[in-house]
């Protein structure tokens, strides 16, 4: 007996064992003095069941077991040498009562033991992943500094040669330079926002904007690529467009990504249509295209970083990256991002964003400007 009791008292509370000390007292003080002192029978031993439950509750088997017993003998005591059969049922009452709310109050116990392992192993796991995620952040902030070290110069070095060359083919070859290193130092960038934006250190400074000229002007800035690439693209912009809350940065680097998606998977001759429009309290942008589009399983995965589509409307030399963090930036604004497409029939994505700011859009990252 004692060998099964010694590491259960060893978890035994303090305060726990001082408060049914305290009642046990209480209940031996009840005894003696209203059945020996005032002759009262057993119309009070059902008192005797508040400490018995509460036990049960505390220490489980073992303690609503050993509370009736000492119950039961504090209570046969008093009646000797004259013990009663009513005497008897109460006592072994106890005992039973005891064992049988001790069984419930273990089952409690353990079950309470599993919830707090589960929820430490939870603590754990969170822990880990937070310090996983910081250790990538870390990596990639590393890795960007590394690759941006060197790419400095040579943007500097092309930029000055693109201004002072004025012979071809060196001038050519000095623009072919300086744009493939600002595609470079692009993508180095994305690959940053990326990882900010998955822990939610991702930055938007929003203000009330008019959307239309920062849509006129991406249309401009790729029009260049459209007609050098045989396509035409086609304007569809709700006139007058309402204010919108955003970083108007941000929403230029959406939207050029996505113009850019649909040229580079646009064959010769198709068309690009960029759409906006109001719709209830949300501004829907939409850029449309006539490529080969996407398979319906793999509509989803193209928003998941570094996934690569077998599909020829998304596979392409990059990272990966661009789709990713446009719905991140999206998402961070409160709106919402997705795609339409069949195959052989062209794809649609879009994005809607609130007209204005809520107190939850971003993050506690998230920086206002008025």
């Amino acid at each position: 007996m004692a060998k099964c009791l010694s590491p259960y008292l060893n978890r035994v509370n303090r305060v726990h064992l001082l408060i049914m000390t305290i009642l046990l007292l209480v209940c031996i003080g009840l005894e003696y003095f209203l059945h020996l002192a005032l002759g009262i029978t057993v119309a009070y031993a059902h008192l005797f069941y508040v400490p018995l439950f509460i036990a049960a509750f505390w220490w489980g088997f073992w303690g609503g077991l050993s509370v009736g017993i000492f119950l039961a003998l504090m209570h046969l005591t008093s009646y000797l040498p004259d013990i009663s059969q009513l005497v008897l049922a109460e006592s072994l009452a106890f005992a039973l009562v005891g064992s049988a709310t001790g069984i419930i109050g273990s089952e409690r116990i353990r079950a309470e033991r599993k919830l707090r392992q589960a929820y430490d192993e939870e603590l754990r796991l969170r822990l880990d992943l937070q310090a996983e995620m910081e250790r990538r952040v870390e990596f990639t902030r590393a890795l960007v500094h590394e690759l941006k070290t060197p790419l400095t110069p040579v943007l500097a070095s092309s930029e000055l040669l693109t201004e002072e060359l004025r012979r071809e083919p060196f001038l050519s070859l000095a623009r072919n330079i300086n744009r493939g290193a600002l595609n470079l130092e692009e993508k180095i960038d994305e690959l940053l926002d990326l990882a900010r934006g998955e822990i939610g250190m991702l930055r938007l400074k929003l203000k009330q904007i008019d959307p239309l000229p920062l849509l006129r002007s991406l249309a401009d800035e790729i029009s260049s690529l459209v007609s050098s690439q045989g396509q035409s693209l086609i304007l569809d912009l709700s006139e007058p467009l309402p204010l919108v809350a955003t970083d108007e940065n941000r929403l230029r680097q959406i939207v050029l990504n996505l113009l850019n998606n649909a040229c580079k998977f646009t064959p010769e001759g198709g068309v690009i249509t960029l759409r906006a429009r109001k719709k209830a309290s949300r501004l829907v942008i939409e850029v449309e295209d006539t490529g080969p589009g996407i398979p319906q399983e793999e509509q989803q995965l193209i928003f998941e970083p570094y996934y690569r589509a077998r599909s020829g409307q998304i596979h392409s030399g990059g990272l990966g990256l661009g789709l990713p963090l446009c719905k991140t930036l999206v998402e961070l604004h409160g709106g919402q991002m997705w795609v339409k497409s069949q195959e052989n029939k062209g794809s649609t994505f879009g994005l809607s964003l609130p007209l204005r700011a809520s107190p939850t859009t971003g993050t506690k990252h998230l920086e206002r400007q008025p």
